[in-house]
């Protein structure tokens, strides 16, 4: 696929990006992110229409922000490459809106609200139940853009999410999960007071 049509995203470009990091640095040039583009072992990039009308293609996702800000380090934009060139997108109705708080590699929490999902398919790793990740874009509230896996993400709804989440939740050794007459081709994992097929 390499290129997927994303929701339309106001942002801005650092002008460091357009200038080949030679000049720039810390100006932002106005644009409108209108899709994803992917390869592999390259951090999530996007296609961007700038304000002055310029067309740029595979701006990675940390020379992308919502509103002028420092720049977030690669290395915390995002905890995976893109997986190859096959992958959909999709704005997922229920995390619409949502607040979402992030933990990084250096493990700071950062807060932010949910952009859409890019789920990945028909590349090595994507196939694999353990290593599979979506990446979800979110943009954080001090600005910088970000793609993060669910096991780094907890959503925020006070209507009825109480953010816990249980970290026995994290098995090793997912198995793929096939649907053959109800033969058991997996281990079984006590949770609480039920058991349940892994």
């Amino acid at each position: 696929m390499l290129l997927g049509e994303t929701p339309y995203l106001s942002c801005f470009v650092r002008n460091e990006f357009l200038f080949d990091e030679q000049k720039g640095h810390g100006e932002f040039t106005p644009a409108v992110a209108f899709a994803f583009r992917a390869e592999p072992a390259r951090v999530p990039m996007f296609q961007v229409m700038l304000d002055s009308g310029a067309q740029w293609a595979r701006v990675p996702i940390h020379m992308i922000c919502s509103k002028p800000c420092e720049p977030l380090p690669i290395e915390q934009s995002c905890w995976w490459d893109s997986y190859g060139y096959e992958f959909t997108v999709v704005a997922l109705p229920f995390l619409k809106g949502h607040a979402v708080t992030a933990l990084g590699r250096d493990k700071q929490i950062r807060k932010g609200n949910y952009l859409f999902t890019v789920d990945w398919m028909k590349t090595g790793w994507s196939e694999v139940p353990d290593q599979h990740k979506n990446h979800h874009v979110i943009a954080l509230e001090s600005g910088p853009w970000i793609a993060y896996p669910n096991n780094r993400l907890v959503w925020h709804d006070p209507s009825w999410i109480t953010p816990a989440p249980n970290r026995e939740w994290m098995l090793k050794g997912k198995k793929k999960a096939p649907l053959d007459g109800g033969k058991d081709h997996g281990t079984k994992k006590k949770v609480g007071n039920l058991t349940c097929q892994l």
